[in-house]
């Protein structure tokens, strides 16, 4: 009955430590924490290994909800799929990528100086049929993805809506018509990696225009802010913006003549 007794003793005893916080460096841990590790002068380094492929678990022999590890690996092979070297962690079903803000790029527009555009014309002549619309190209720009990334599209243009062949601050520049103006900017690759669609339409930002005086009122500049996010794969684009128009009457629109027109472009790494 002694030795049993003993016996119960040493097992509680050995037992206890395991319910408890550990502290690594530092006597009293975090009552909330089961690990807390304290240091002035050195890191936590994390296991170091070379993964495959997002939806693969290996190394490991399965995905485990939770799981940070350091991939040292470049592998690209699966290209719905690659890996970069920095820290992944595992949700269970496959791996997903920390990124660092480093690792954000702009790769257009980013500063504050500086005017996007040059004043573009754009002549729109009278519809003559249903959904008839006049299209120019206001900007083009070319930039590669190292990885897959997360790109937003954000611009600011300006536009000026005048009589036909007049020009903004022109004598017999206003509109008095009383029709409706139609205005629109939009985005369109014209070169990019297979599976993304070219000379398809996104990031629209439409106005309309009229003006119901007798008199002309001046419009000055009106500002269209075309915005998209898309997910892209690693590759070559050209990207272009471009503007357009339709109404029942002539008129000109004039783009960028404003002092505020930016095209930014910025790309989040999610691989």
């Amino acid at each position: 009955m002694k030795n049993l007794l003993y016996i119960v003793i040493i097992f509680s005893g050995g037992l206890s430590p395991m319910s408890a916080q550990v502290g690594i460096g530092l006597a009293s841990p975090n009552s909330n924490a089961m690990l807390e590790v304290s240091s002035t002068n050195k890191g936590l380094l994390l296991p170091r290994v070379a993964l495959t492929a997002t939806n693969n678990p290996a190394p490991l022999s399965a995905h485990v909800a939770g799981m940070t590890v350091y991939n040292t690996a470049t592998n690209n092979s699966v290209a719905a799929n690659p890996v970069y070297p920095g820290e992944y962690y595992n949700d269970g079903t496959q791996w997903q990528r920390k990124t660092a803000w480093s690792e954000k790029t702009t790769l257009s527009g980013g500063t504050i100086a500086g005017d996007a555009l040059a004043a573009t014309i754009l002549d729109v002549p009278a519809a003559t049929t249903s959904g008839s619309i006049s299209t120019i190209t206001l900007a083009t720009l070319s930039f590669t993805l190292s990885k897959p990334s997360l790109v937003e599209f954000n611009s600011n243009i300006s536009a000026v809506f005048t009589n036909p062949g007049i020009s903004q601050g022109s004598a017999g520049a206003g509109i008095t018509d009383n029709v409706v103006k139609l205005c629109t900017l939009y985005y369109s690759f014209t070169a990019a990696p297979a599976g993304i669609p070219t000379n398809s339409v996104f990031g629209l930002s439409s106005l309309t225009y009229i003006n119901s005086f007798a008199t002309f009122v001046a419009t000055g500049n009106f500002y269209l802010v075309p915005r998209s996010t898309l997910t892209l794969p690693a590759g070559n684009y050209t990207l272009t913006v471009n503007g357009a128009g339709a109404s029942g009457t002539a008129f000109r629109l004039t783009f960028g003549s404003g002092n505020r027109d930016a095209i930014n472009i910025r790309a989040t790494p999610i691989k």
